[in-house]
């Protein structure tokens, strides 16, 4: 395990050092960064089938996608009710799997889409049918007021730690994250400790997302395709609603009751005219 550790750690620095791009020194603002934080240790999934890593997003205007993970082979399933520990409601969904360089190799990735919900109402649910486990989160308004977190570079420092506190404490009815989520940058387990991290609000509201340049993960020859990690683990409702995009790196959808459409941008796909997101 620390051989394939080393070879991954090396493919990286590899491949930053290929995408490097020619920068500026150029002072253009008396802002001064502060230094950063360390990384944040969070511990290691449960294994089995234990569900981890759970976050829901929201589909149409009365359903809701939950996402967790499990480690072994687990039921797709969710059931769910508006009372604690009882679950007269369930949803089945799919299953999906990957793998990153041949050393890395995702667990179990579940998502399954609940509802008809109703607005402004909790539910309770778990997943994979673990009773050890049981999570709760509140639907959206089908009105105004709505509230939104809006937040950018999350990442999994101290820094991000101080930002989970602040929305904790918010009374929000869904996050908008517009790119750059775990900092995974290539290393695989942090996409993992970023799931564990943000799973006790990500479980509870709605956590609509897009990519961002951390999110590209492309090493030319080995690993062409980019975005794997992003778009197996954070699936948004790109194929569902009134105009639905075709790709998960960008997606509209409404709330409020339709009063509020959310247009959700990827800048890091085509977007010039001829693009299928400029149309």
């Amino acid at each position: 395990m620390a051989t394939g550790s080393t070879a991954l750690a090396l493919i990286v620095l590899a491949a930053l050092v290929l995408s490097m791009l020619p920068t500026s020194l150029a002072v253009t603002s008396p802002y001064v960064r502060p230094r950063p934080r360390a990384m944040l240790s969070m511990p290691k999934d449960a294994g089995g089938q234990t569900p981890m890593q759970v976050h829901i997003s929201t589909v149409g205007h009365d359903e809701m996608r939950v996402t967790w993970i499990t480690e072994d082979d687990a039921p797709t399933v969710v059931e769910y009710g508006t009372t604690s520990g009882q679950y007269p409601f369930s949803a089945t969904g799919t299953t999906t799997s990957y793998s990153y360089l041949a050393l890395y190799h995702s667990g179990k990735i579940h998502d399954a889409v609940v509802g008809p919900l109703k607005p402004s109402t909790t539910y309770y649910y778990r997943c994979s049918s673990d009773p050890s486990r049981e999570f709760s989160f509140r639907t959206p308004p089908a009105s105004l007021p709505f509230t939104f977190v809006i937040v950018g570079d999350l990442g999994q420092t101290g820094w991000t730690k101080s930002k989970l506190q602040h929305i904790a404490a918010a009374d929000y009815d869904m996050l908008l994250l517009p790119g750059d989520l775990s900092y995974a940058d290539f290393l695989q387990p942090r996409w993992d400790s970023y799931g564990r991290l943000v799973e006790p609000l990500a479980s509870a509201r709605p956590w609509m997302v897009t990519e961002g340049n951390h999110e590209i993960e492309r090493i030319p020859l080995l690993e062409p395709r980019t975005f794997k990690a992003y778009n197996a683990r954070w699936r948004m409702p790109y194929d569902a609603g009134d105009s639905p995009s075709g790709s998960n790196l960008y997606y509209s959808f409404d709330v409020a009751g339709g009063i509020v459409p959310v247009i959700m941008l990827g800048s890091y796909t085509g977007f010039e005219a001829g693009t299928a997101q400029h149309e």
